[in-house]
């Protein structure tokens, strides 16, 4: 399964400890052409020979594969050439391996102001007062402050979740677990980007 035409996927720069988003252009026989990302600096690293792999949704999965950069295009916009992979070098990325990561973001569920503990793709944790009406089962909407890496400003990610744990912490909070039932593509992909921002700067601590 290749992604599709106009379909966001993010670019994890291999050895750089960089990654960024961009659009897939075209889908040949050999070679996938994608959108050259807005930082400068992203651009510079990706020179032909570099390695990277690509990360996509499809089907409300995430996939991978391994690719490198083998030319540019001039366009109406800028484009990458990468290699192409045989289709059975696609790898589904499993659940358990969500890119689920600790972060603190605001959110707001029925006008309630809160903050994550956890986030991946498919769900987050939150911490919140104890008199937050919040119910297991219950399906709620909401609004998800998301970092962009690009701008340094945050975007703004509605989704539609189901509320799936609920756990007292003490007599005032409590932790709620959420997953996402409905949410753009293009939102998922910036949750993506961001977990692996964060676990890139858990290895840089670590090192």
């Amino acid at each position: 399964m290749y992604p599709k035409i106009n379909q966001n996927i993010i670019i994890d720069i291999k050895y750089h400890d960089q990654s960024c988003r961009s659009i897939i252009a075209e889908v040949g026989e050999d070679d996938i052409l994608i959108s050259l990302p807005l930082d400068r600096n992203i651009i510079g690293l990706l020179t032909e020979g570099t390695k990277v792999d690509i990360i996509f949704m499809a089907d409300d999965h995430q996939y991978k594969f391994h690719s490198e950069i083998i030319g540019k295009k001039k366009d109406n916009i800028p484009l990458c050439r990468i290699t192409k992979p045989q289709e059975r070098e696609i790898i589904r990325i499993q659940r358990r391996d969500n890119f689920r990561v600790n972060s603190n973001l605001r959110l707001i569920i029925n006008e309630n102001k809160l903050y994550t503990i956890n986030i991946s793709s498919g769900g987050l944790l939150l911490s919140c007062g104890v008199d937050v009406q919040l119910e297991k089962g219950e399906e709620v909407s909401g609004t998800l402050f998301v970092p962009n890496t690009q701008n340094k400003e945050s975007s703004l990610i509605p989704f539609q979740g189901e509320i799936i744990r609920i756990h007292l912490q003490d007599q005032e909070r409590k932790n709620v677990a959420m997953k996402f039932t409905k949410m753009d593509k293009k939102d998922q992909m910036k949750i993506v980007q961001h977990c692996f921002e964060k676990q890139r700067q858990m290895r840089l601590k670590t090192r």
